[in-house]
């Protein structure tokens, strides 16, 4: 059971908005129910950050502030705003530490392609080496994650919870669907901002199904798989530099990793656009009215 749900009748619960006296604030169902994800989401964050492997605790801590800045996205203003501007930045800071990870993905994504032959894939993978973060950073990003974390829960606990429970959900899921269905394929780096906004709609249709019986699940695991296609494409991105700098590679071993990187992103991107075109198939305003039932009904608290 999510948190911010009961046990009963399924409702609600009401966050806390005390304030100043003043007229009752307007909250959605939607908006309540985006309060109490985003503490679940700081909840994943905090047990990430427990985990003793830095490997491990940089992997699952950047997924939680992927989603974390996705469910942002449906809340309007300045708050919101520089909240996830300050996810970015967190997150950008831990991009180094993954980077190794990506590239032996990558790697694994080639292979199981059957473009590599094990001589090829056993050089690359020792270009790369071995996927470890030195102690003192994983512990440099646990203590920015940790404040990070307490400054998101202060803001939900005041004013700005306030605001998420008061948001127009409907109005920031389809401006992110919108963002996402405007897609550019023509080189690397805008396919990797289509991934990107993949990824918004994947967490925010995840959040849809989550607090609304399941409604949406299809299309966030529709979206999951296409993040997955775009998402290996990026990882032979990150690979291509490390390899393009190993200093003891044959030549006849590197011309065939550049092959089988080129033909697997080449598969990728074809892959991925076809994905594309058919989950972001309806107009916008076609596809808002799909949960519009759910978004609209507003109540006075």
């Amino acid at each position: 059971m999510r948190s911010g749900q009961d046990s009963g009748g399924g409702k609600i619960a009401r966050p806390d908005t005390a304030g100043p006296a003043g007229p009752p604030a307007a909250v959605s169902a939607a908006g309540q129910a985006l309060v109490f994800a985003l503490i679940d989401v700081l909840d994943t964050l905090k047990e990430a950050l427990e985990d003793p492997d830095p490997v491990e605790m940089v992997h699952d801590a950047r997924k939680a502030m992927k989603e974390l800045r996705a469910l942002l996205r449906l809340v309007p203003g300045d708050t919101a705003l520089a909240l996830r501007r300050h996810t970015a930045e967190v997150a950008r800071a831990m991009s180094g530490a993954r980077d190794k990870a990506a590239a032996g993905e990558a790697i694994d994504v080639i292979e199981s392609a059957g473009l590599l032959i094990a001589c090829d894939a056993a050089d690359a993978r020792a270009a790369i080496g071995p996927d470890a973060a030195e102690p003192e950073e994983a512990e440099r990003h646990r203590a920015a994650l940790t404040s990070f974390g307490a400054e998101v829960r202060a803001a939900l606990a005041g004013d700005f919870g306030a605001e998420v429970a008061a948001a127009d959900i409907g109005a920031g899921l389809v401006k992110a669907y919108r963002q996402a269905r405007r897609a550019h394929f023509a080189d690397p780096h805008l396919l990797h901002e289509v991934r990107k906004k993949v990824v918004v709609h994947r967490y925010q249709m995840s959040f849809i199904a989550s607090a609304f019986g399941g409604r949406g699940a299809k299309r966030a695991r529709k979206a999951q798989r296409l993040r997955d296609i775009l998402g290996a494409h990026q990882d032979i991105e990150i690979l291509r530099p490390i390899l393009q700098a190993a200093p003891d590679m044959a030549e006849g071993t590197r011309h065939r990793l550049d092959f089988a990187m080129d033909l697997a992103q080449k598969r990728l991107k074809k892959k991925g656009r076809l994905r594309h075109k058919a989950l972001f198939r309806l107009r916008p305003k076609a596809f808002l009215a799909r949960y519009r039932d759910l978004l609209e009904p507003v109540a006075a608290i």
